[in-house]
């Protein structure tokens, strides 16, 4: 097998990283989708006149939408992992290969980014959404299981 020239090692690594990237997309689509699924009918639910009877659907369905929220958490946590390895690489070898000094970006020259990619503010700020999502969502559905029992021990 031949040797990978370093452009030929960047292009492999931006087609990974646009790859990983794809994917986290996918799955936060499919963490909203989801969500607001589960969302509707626990509006209809909280609309129903007769809450009380309603009361065991509501708590299924925010038992439901927190769990989705926590299961799709580990795919989200494993692109943001695979993406940061394979920018670390990417950076790393932008450092260290003279001939590819021209490909890098300022954000390729923040001191000690290719050793740690948290360095990068505006790489962690553009993830956030997926990053705390989930997290989001746990915490709305945690709120609707407490308002749907003040609701129904307030009798209103």
């Amino acid at each position: 097998m031949e040797k990978l020239s370093d452009l030929d090692k960047i292009r492999f690594y931006r087609e990974e990283v646009k790859h990983e990237f794809n994917l986290l997309a996918m799955r936060s689509t499919i963490l909203i989708t989801c969500q607001s699924f589960l969302i509707l009918p626990f509006a209809i639910f909280n609309a129903a006149g007769n809450f009380r009877a309603q009361l065991i659907p509501v708590y299924l369905v925010t038992v439901l939408g927190a769990f989705v929220a926590l299961i799709l958490r580990r795919p989200i946590t494993a692109a943001h992992h695979t993406i940061e390895k394979w920018l670390l690489k990417q950076r790393n070898l932008l450092q260290t290969s003279a001939g590819l000094k021209d490909l890098m970006i300022d954000r390729d020259t923040i001191p000690g980014v290719e050793k740690n990619i948290n360095k990068d503010r505006d790489h962690i700020k553009s993830l956030a959404f997926t990053i705390y999502g989930p997290w989001v969502f746990c915490l709305f559905w945690f709120a609707a299981v407490v308002w749907s029992t003040i609701r129904v021990l307030l009798g209103f």
